[in-house]
């Protein structure tokens, strides 16, 4: 069908000041159901689609990730499309111009100029919104939202939401459609009231990065929510009618970027296209275990795996065209009431980051408000530290480090619950490790500049461990120290040589001593190991620290010694 009659219908509307509303309305309707045939009739072909393996199913729908097609270049989209949509969005603005205030048309002139790369465009459309407010907040939202103004889309849905009416508000609120298993089950006997705190809580654990002063995810979710009533009541590009899967589909993993069909089985055979959508990717899963939730405390790094095939939901941030597992050490020490953490990472090795600048923060959370933030920037081509400091009690820990030019990130996140202290009992800090100079820092302060960037260690270096000991008055007399550093997990074949008398067993490194602490309050110690005569491997050291009639302490840290 001409686009010229619909074009003259609602110019002629506008002009004559005597507008058929509905008349312009079924205008705009049917221009757009002239688009998306021809869209569908030119949509580039790319044999695909799903050919076996995992992959989840929602209603008529079936989601599947093909690892690898992220680096693949896009098919084009062809010109007649492109043509076809300039066209509908001329229909769309002499249709607004018409009804300024119809919620439909301005929904769907914003969503046609983002399809078209053309942002700013639908930020002067949002801007001459005339529906209702609310709604035009959400529009403007998803576009900054899009352009990655993420403080501009948190502020315009912060004021959608609280014009919205009561029971619409709840509708947009509503996380059931990304949680799943006991937790979803769990969430849905709540009314709407009552779900407030576990959605806040959720969040808070589902937000990307800490180091971003608002949660993505969230927006990157209402964003979604918008574009779901933008498309609520029409028929879709895969030729089904909207309804309850294909909203759930679109709030889990967002709405395609891209779109192509099947070449036809055959040339004399004319059928339907089998269209596949194809969603932003490399695509990663935020939301949090539901252990994590309940004691976030000590929540650990697996609660938060990004890497999950067939996952219950999926973002991508614009931000991030990798987003991977940050390798670091972490300790914490106490002053008081007070808990120092200590972080330290080295991505001088990573190819993703290596010499490139990296921003990095080290993020502490009791809950949704953070608690402390630092930040550090610099090359990527050494270990670099962060400390920050938070009343004692569990926390989440949040290490991050993005390259921005490259659109890299690295995070570490999990739990820290600081054991309990008793003024009336001995403690120990964690075990910082560090690379020891030519003479050794005796404070923590001093440590922290040399603080080594993982766990991994090579067996050709010295290694430093510091850790401080709380609580143990001096004139109590001497206290018995002894650190060990046993290996984890020899394999059968070693232990059959050794049974066979053909080698020695490993000897696991072991020294004692006693020492007078020199205040009741606060005892730093370091102390330098040799590792050349240590295999590499899995090794678990632990230092032991038994007061005069008093119980043992001890700390720990995992560490794995490498070839050189």
């Amino acid at each position: 069908m001409s686009m010229v009659p619909v074009l003259l219908l609602i110019a002629n509307a506008w002009q004559s000041g005597a507008t058929d509303s509905l008349g312009v309305l079924r205008s705009a309707r049917r221009a757009q159901a002239t688009f998306e045939a021809t869209r569908r009739a030119n949509l580039p072909e790319r044999p695909g689609g799903w050919s076996g393996g995992s992959s989840r199913i929602i209603g008529r729908i079936r989601i599947w990730y093909e690892s690898g097609v992220d680096d693949e270049t896009p098919p084009a989209e062809p010109s007649r499309i492109r043509q076809a949509r300039a066209r509908l969005l001329m229909a769309l603005a002499g249709a607004g111009a018409a009804i300024p205030g119809d919620e439909w048309i301005v929904g769907q002139r914003v969503r046609y100029l983002l399809e078209d790369g053309q942002p700013s465009a639908a930020a002067r459309v949002v801007e001459q919104c005339r529906a209702v407010e609310w709604w035009c907040q959400a529009l403007g939202g998803m576009v900054r939202h899009v352009e990655q103004d993420f403080v501009g889309a948190d502020s315009l849905f912060a004021a959608a939401l609280a014009g919205m009416p009561e029971d619409e508000r709840c509708r947009w609120t509503d996380i059931s459609p990304l949680l799943e298993g006991e937790l979803a089950a769990r969430y849905r006997r709540l009314d709407c009231a009552g779900r407030a705190a576990l959605e806040a809580r959720w969040w808070w654990l589902a937000q990307p990065l800490y180091s971003l002063t608002v949660n993505d995810r969230r927006t990157e979710h209402f964003a979604r929510r918008t574009m779901v009533r933008i498309h609520e009541g029409r028929r879709t590009l895969y030729g089904l009618y909207w309804e309850d899967d294909l909203r759930d589909v679109l709030l889990r993993y967002g709405w395609p970027t891209l779109w192509t069909r099947n070449p036809p089985a055959s040339p004399l055979v004319q059928s339907e296209p089998n269209v596949t959508g194809h969603d932003t990717a490399p695509a990663f899963h935020f939301a949090p275990r539901s252990r994590a939730l309940d004691d976030p405390g000590n929540a650990k790094p697996e609660d938060w795996s990004l890497d999950v095939p067939n996952a219950w939901e999926y973002y991508a941030p614009a931000y991030a065209t990798a987003f991977e597992s940050l390798d670091h050490q972490a300790a914490l020490f106490r002053r008081g009431d007070t808990c120092i953490v200590v972080a330290a990472y080295d991505l001088a090795d990573d190819t993703l980051f290596a010499d490139r600048p990296v921003t990095a923060a080290l993020a502490l959370a009791a809950d949704e408000r953070i608690t402390a933030i630092v930040r550090d920037s610099g090359l990527a081509a050494r270990a670099r530290a962060l400390t920050a400091t938070a009343p004692c009690g569990p926390l989440v820990l949040s290490l991050e480090a993005v390259a921005p030019g490259e659109r890299h990130v690295a995070r570490a996140r999990y739990g820290l619950t600081p054991p309990r202290q008793s003024p009336y009992h001995a403690a120990i800090s964690d075990l910082l490790l560090f690379d020891p100079t030519d003479s050794l820092p005796a404070t923590l302060d001093a440590v922290v500049p040399h603080a080594h960037g993982s766990t991994r260690v090579h067996a050709d270096r010295k290694l430093g461990v510091f850790w401080e000991l709380y609580g143990v008055d001096p004139a109590s007399g001497a206290v018995a120290v002894s650190l060990t550093m046993a290996r984890q997990g020899t394999g059968w074949l070693r232990r059959a040589v050794e049974s066979l008398g053909l080698a020695g067993p490993r000897r696991d490194v072991r020294l004692e001593w006693q020492e007078v602490p020199e205040t009741a309050s606060i005892t730093p110690r370091t102390l330098a190991i040799d590792l050349s005569g240590l295999a590499p491997g899995r090794y678990v050291l632990e230092v032991a620290v038994t007061p005069a009639g008093a119980e043992t302490v001890t700390a720990h840290r995992e560490i794995r010694i490498e070839r050189p």
